[in-house]
């Protein structure tokens, strides 16, 4: 089964490099101008399903791929992204303001950092993997698209690369509307490219740390 992990496009937290975890945010602007680069990608392809998190931003990038696909779109509550906390809707700034160098110290090791009123890490990554789990059984071959979050598919790519999960969340720039193409077999999973963003060539890059 082939897999197409995308990124959803941007909101205007991520623009203004606010946590937003769980909080329910549409695309901005220059997010619906992400997703439509995306549809052009995708277009004239031919997928089993796109499945997506719960959360709009997620949702509205996945359907404007569908829109062009002519796939459906399939919830999956589980891929939505971790429950940040107190954390939601702050800067990094304010953050170690608030919370006494609290985010310097989670860009230094995000597992060492108990977030006030977030998810647990562990839960996080359970509850994730579970639901790709879920829908890797249900489709034996075929292209997928699934439409998530850069900590949801940072915990992926944890998983089937066997790295600790901070080593992935740091290094790795997942943009937003960014792909990352995977093979999924029934021994193993390969990872044949992270943070694809050609199709988005003509608008600047500017990264959205993962959590924002």
């Amino acid at each position: 089964m082939r897999c197409y992990l995308i990124r959803h496009a941007q909101t205007l937290w991520n623009e203004e490099q606010r946590f937003q975890g769980r909080t329910n945010l549409p695309l901005g602007p220059r997010g619906l101008q992400q997703a439509a680069c995306l549809a052009r990608h995708f277009s004239g392809r031919r997928f089993s399903f796109i499945y997506s998190s719960d959360l709009a931003r997620s949702v509205e990038t996945a359907q404007a791929i569908a829109d062009t696909t002519h796939a459906s779109v399939a919830i999956e509550p589980g891929l939505a992204e971790m429950d940040l906390g107190a954390w939601e809707g702050l800067t990094g700034q304010e953050i170690d303001a608030r919370f006494d160098g609290a985010y310097q110290r989670w860009c230094a090791g995000p597992s060492r950092v108990a977030i006030l009123r977030g998810e647990a890490l562990d839960a996080f990554h359970g509850r994730v993997r579970r639901a790709f789990a879920r829908i890797a059984a249900a489709h034996q071959g075929g292209e997928l698209v699934v439409v998530s979050h850069g900590g949801a598919i940072a915990s992926l790519l944890a998983e089937w690369l066997r790295k600790d999960y901070d080593q992935v969340l740091g290094p790795l720039a997942l943009g937003n509307a960014s792909i990352t193409e995977v093979e999924w077999g029934q021994e193993q999973v390969d990872v044949l490219r992270v943070n694809h963003t050609e199709h988005l060539i003509g608008m600047s890059q500017r990264r959205a740390p993962i959590g924002h």
